[in-house]
This record gives C-alpha cells, sequence and structure tokens, in this order.
C-alpha cells in the first residue's frame, strides 16, 4: 500500500514524496494467457523518478489477474492448463445461465441484445479471485525488488480482449535546487556569530544546542533536518 509519505529535507536538496498513478494498455490472446508487464512497470518507475517505496499493480478487469512468476514459455503452458483444471469452462455455473439473468435497464435493445453479447464465462470470474487482483512491490534505489527469475505479469482468462492494468508508484524522490553555500569569511564569520546568538540561552536540560534553536524557531532550515 500506499502510505502518506512526509516530505523531509537535506542539507543540499529536498526529499520529496510522490504518488505517481499510470495505466498500461494492451490486447490479449485467446482463452486464457500470460503476459510479462514487468518492462512497463519499471518504465513507470523510472519516469516517476521514485528512488525507495512502492508499487501497486492493479487488474483494472473481473476476468484478469496479476501475479508474480517465472515468465518461461513452457511453464505458461503449463499454468494456463493447470488453470482450466481448476475450473473447466464447461462446468455448469449459475452465472453461465444467461437466460435467468438481466442485463442494465438501459442496454440498447434490452435484455435480448444483451443477452446476445453476453459470454459465458463463469470460470474466468473464479479464477481471478484465485490469483488475485492487486501486487505491491517494493522499489529500493528506484528499481523493482524482485528475484531473478520473477516477472510481474497479467493473467487473462477470457481472452482476446483490450485490457488495462493500473500502475502506482509511491516513495520518495530527490528533488529541489542544492544550496548555494557562501564560504567567504565574511559570511562565515556572520553566519556562526548568528548561530551563537540563537543558541546562546540553551538551557542545561538540552543535549543539543540545535535543540533549542528550533523550539525558538521551527522554521529555520536547519531544523528542517530533523523532519
Amino acid at each position: 500500500m500506499c502510505a502518506p509519505v512526509r516530505a523531509s529535507y537535506r542539507r543540499d536538496n529536498v526529499v520529496e514524496s510522490v504518488f505517481e498513478y499510470t495505466q498500461l494498455s494492451l490486447d490479449t490472446s485467446l482463452g486464457i494467457s500470460l503476459h510479462d508487464i514487468t518492462p512497463q512497470v519499471r518504465r513507470a518507475i523510472r519516469e516517476s523518478g521514485v528512488t525507495n517505496g512502492t508499487v501497486n499493480v492493479l487488474s483494472r478487469h473481473t476476468t484478469t489477474a496479476v501475479t508474480i512468476n517465472e515468465a518461461e514459455g513452457r511453464l505458461m503452458d503449463d499454468i494456463r492448463q493447470y488453470m482450466l483444471k481448476l475450473a473447466p469452462p464447461g462446468d455448469p455455473y449459475l452465472h453461465n445461465d444467461i437466460h435467468l439473468r438481466d442485463g442494465p435497464p438501459d442496454w440498447p435493445g434490452g435484455n435480448d441484445a444483451w443477452r446476445a453479447q453476453e459470454p459465458r464465462n463463469a470460470h474466468s470470474h473464479l479464477l481471478s479471485i484465485l490469483i488475485g487482483n492487486t501486487l505491491a512491490v517494493p522499489v529500493v534505489d528506484g528499481e523493482l525488488a524482485i528475484g531473478t527469475w520473477q516477472s510481474l505479469m497479467l493473467v487473462e482468462l477470457d481472452g482476446p480482449r483490450k485490457r488495462t492494468v493500473g500502475v502506482q508508484v509511491c516513495g520518495t524522490r530527490m528533488g529541489g535546487e542544492p544550496k548555494r553555500v557562501d564560504t567567504s569569511e565574511s559570511s562565515s564569520n556572520a553566519a556562526s556569530k548568528s548561530y551563537q546568538k540563537k543558541t546562546s540561552p540553551v538551557s542545561d536540560g538540552y543535549k543539543d544546542p540545535m535543540d533549542a534553536l528550533c523550539e525558538d524557531d521551527p522554521s529555520a532550515d536547519e531544523c528542517k533536518v530533523f523532519d
């Protein structure tokens, strides 16, 4: 999940919180098929600029799913065959009794027109529930933290269709301009005097003079380091 990220400050630049959402579009194959979307998700991470955080991947359809596994051709054939054994399309399902179901009230042509185009795909819905519709993957140093043989895959369960996958990258990225530091002696002396003036009334209860400075002026740039 993408928990709120509080923006913080370092001495040279700002750490920004990022929540970037995009949708991937793809055409799927007949019946059950698996599609490696790892390159597209990696591109979304790069474009977001997030260095550390999480990428959430959402299957946006009730007859698709998302999973992580090895994108090897023969294994994907095994997965397709296994799915068909788990939920055979030819088995009786209540959802497939289309003649007993009503379509949307505003469907052009009424129930007859709706029933003519409605697929018998109860097995696809059941498999979607079994596989799952979301993934949350760590992003570390700007990269997906997945194993060597792991890939993020969209699982089509009722193709061919035009499908979309939601991808949200959230976390932190470095932003802002580096601070220009005046290293001249006069500037250094002035800064030192100003600092001493602000921290002079430090009480015995403070272990660090910065604590007193930040209590006196929480908006000071130096205090943002500790946010």
